[in-house]
């Protein structure tokens, strides 16, 4: 089975889209977050492949190869969640398996929420779910300290600077230690992008969708690193309250970047719980 990357027209945006040709295998919808694209899910999606998955990951828009509209509006979080659902649409399937890391992370718990008969079960990792979010400070001091980027973003150009500053030295010292250097100039060539570093911060400039029933009925299988330089082990314990079919996984020793640095065992935790009865 190969992985073919292809620009997909949707009715509201043009998406750069990885995805195998496996079509007769169970469909999972991949997320990627900040400041990542498509390929940060490369080692897991030849893994889930094998396994019997059919993969399709998106450069979100803003991202890499994907579109990337002027107006911060056009990252609202239902223009997110409309991206994906109209993908799966689009590639004919009504229901999938869906799972997401970081703003991924996020987006995927509000599609379960929103769209609960569309997903099969839902796999989060090193991301906070939409009401825990909206109440960072009700975690702690530390886990507000974590989150110093939400504050950071808010300021007008000059993170953008940052971001392109020395060839893109500041997103390479937050990001996975273990990138290879091709990997690292395949981010580069991404971060390269006209309009990609302004459109991938846009997306932490809108309002935060607010949600009535947080409460997920779905099978959840939550992900997380315990040595997280941005996230709480506390905010994963705080997410699970909101599954009432979850599991949570913290691995040990592990960071943020679990789908690059943990590829082997995150691959078996995925397939071991979507195979689950």
């Amino acid at each position: 089975m190969t992985i073919i990357e292809q620009r997909i027209t949707l009715p509201n945006i043009t998406l750069n889209v990885a995805f195998s040709d496996n079509e007769e295998d169970k469909p999972i919808l991949l997320l990627h977050g900040y400041p990542d694209a498509w390929f940060g899910w490369e080692k897991i999606m030849k893994r889930l492949i094998t396994n019997g998955f059919r993969v399709i990951a998106p450069d979100q828009r803003g991202y890499n190869l994907s579109d990337k509209p002027k107006h911060i509006s056009a990252f609202a979080n239902d223009r997110l969640i409309q991206d994906a659902t109209d993908l799966m649409t689009y590639f004919g399937y009504k229901r999938f398996h869906l799972a997401g890391h970081d703003y991924g992370a996020y987006l995927a718990y509000l599609i379960g929420l929103e769209y609960p008969e569309r997903v099969l079960k839902l796999i989060t990792i090193s991301g906070l779910h939409p009401t825990v979010f909206q109440n960072l400070r009700q975690l702690g001091i530390r886990q507000w300290l974590k989150s110093w980027y939400l504050i950071f973003f808010q300021l007008p150009r000059f993170p953008e600077k940052l971001m392109q500053y020395n060839n893109f030295q500041f997103l390479f010292q937050n990001h996975s230690t273990k990138l290879t250097a091709v990997e690292k100039q395949r981010y580069q060539n991404a971060w390269s992008q006209q309009d990609a570093i302004k459109s991938m911060i846009h997306w932490y400039r809108t309002t935060p969708k607010k949600v009535d029933n947080p409460y997920l009925k779905m099978p959840v299988l939550i992900l997380w690193g315990e040595k997280d330089l941005y996230l709480t082990t506390a905010a994963a314990k705080v997410n699970l309250s909101y599954c009432s079919n979850g599991k949570l996984i913290v691995i040990k020793n592990a960071s943020h970047w679990l789908m690059l640095e943990n590829v082997k065992e995150v691959t078996e935790m995925i397939s071991d719980f979507l195979a689950e009865v």
